[in-house]
């Protein structure tokens, strides 16, 4: 047998023997890898997709208590209610989650809101603000809002403020509106202003329906480019993976 031969035979020895051990350990521990996951072939880390599960468990848990009446137990994650079970409902909703967060940061990057949109950016986005409050606080400093931010709170403080900077620019896609728009909207209902509630005339309150007809033009562009994401993975290990999660 040639050398080459050898080496070749040796490499797929060790490949395999490499791949049991690692299967071995992952049996004997309990751990499961996180299966791949990409959205519009962004690759979604295993921490990303976890506090995507973070970020929507208790609105699951309300959904099935509000819709069969059910509470978290033992046996609710992999009970079956109404054809819906809990585990698979929040891998969906985690999945729902990350799409929208993909949508609202992609357009921020194109935009030049951020540099970066991705998770581990924004993760480190939030050290530094958190750190930059935690000095100013030290010195003696006024810090107006929290003191500290959690992921979830730090990224609904970035997703807001995008939004408010993507309609405050008439040159952005959905933003310039037609004084027809604007009038249709305004005779649409009663703009109630002062201490007496009067109804106001359209130029006394036309910044407020403006900015609501832009609004709904960023919120339907950002569902449309969530809705026409791509999500790339093996469902039934996520939803493994996602069981494997609640468990911990």
């Amino acid at each position: 047998m040639k050398n080459g031969m050898k080496i070749i035979i040796i490499a797929i020895i060790v490949c395999v023997a490499v791949t049991a051990a690692i299967a071995l350990r992952i049996v004997k521990h309990g751990k499961m890898p996180m299966p791949c996951l990409s959205i519009n072939n962004r690759a979604v880390t295993k921490d990303e997709y976890q506090q995507a599960l973070k970020d929507v468990r208790y609105d699951v848990n309300v959904y099935f208590s509000s819709t069969y009446g059910v509470v978290e137990d033992e046996s609710f994650w992999t009970g079956e209610y109404g054809g819906e079970v809990p585990y698979k409902k929040l891998a969906d909703e985690a999945i729902e989650r990350l799409k929208y967060l993909h949508a609202v940061y992609s357009l921020a990057e194109e935009k030049g809101y951020v540099d970066d949109s991705g998770y581990n950016a924004l993760v480190e986005r939030m050290k530094n603000e958190n750190r930059q409050r935690k000095q100013k606080i030290e010195s003696g400093e006024v810090v107006y809002g929290l003191s500290e931010y959690s992921l979830e709170q730090f990224a609904e403080y970035e997703t807001s403020s995008f939004k408010e900077r993507y309609c405050s620019d008439e040159t952005n896609e959905g933003m310039k509106l037609t004084e027809d728009e604007i009038r249709k909207r305004y005779e649409s209902r009663d703009w109630i202003v002062g201490r007496n509630a009067e109804k106001a005339d359209l130029e006394t309150v036309r910044a407020n329906v403006e900015r609501e007809l832009r609004e709904e033009n960023y919120d339907e562009i950002i569902r449309q480019r969530a809705d026409d994401s791509n999500v790339e993975t093996n469902w039934e290990k996520l939803y493994s993976f996602t069981l494997k999660s609640i468990k911990k």
